[in-house]
């Protein structure tokens, strides 16, 4: 354990289950990014404010002349990730089985 990193963090959390994941040895915190990322796509958000929603800079002359934050839009892209995993969850529309029996 690294001193200044808190029990709590994501990847402590991921260093404490990965055993238990044997079919996805090499995976990381920036998984969870890419797979949000390619689902905000999916979802049909804006590439722009998906991009925003991770807090990455818009790259090129683009990301120097605008600096509109994207919040709003970065609030319904949440919305839109928030269901999608609320809908994964309960096993609506997709091919999952759900979490936990006590969901309806």
């Amino acid at each position: 354990m690294i001193p200044h990193i808190q029990e709590s963090t994501l990847s402590v959390a991921l260093g404490k289950i990965k055993a238990n994941m044997p079919n996805v040895p090499n995976f990381t915190i920036h998984d969870f990014r890419r797979t949000a990322r390619s689902h905000l796509a999916a979802l049909g958000i804006d590439p722009v404010v998906a991009e925003r929603y991770l807090n990455h800079r818009i790259k090129g002359v683009e990301g120097i002349y605008n600096r509109y934050q994207y919040f709003d839009e970065r609030k319904v892209a949440l919305e839109l990730w928030a269901n999608f995993l609320v809908s994964l969850e309960k096993g609506e529309n997709y091919n999952v089985t759900p979490l936990r029996k006590d969901i309806a």
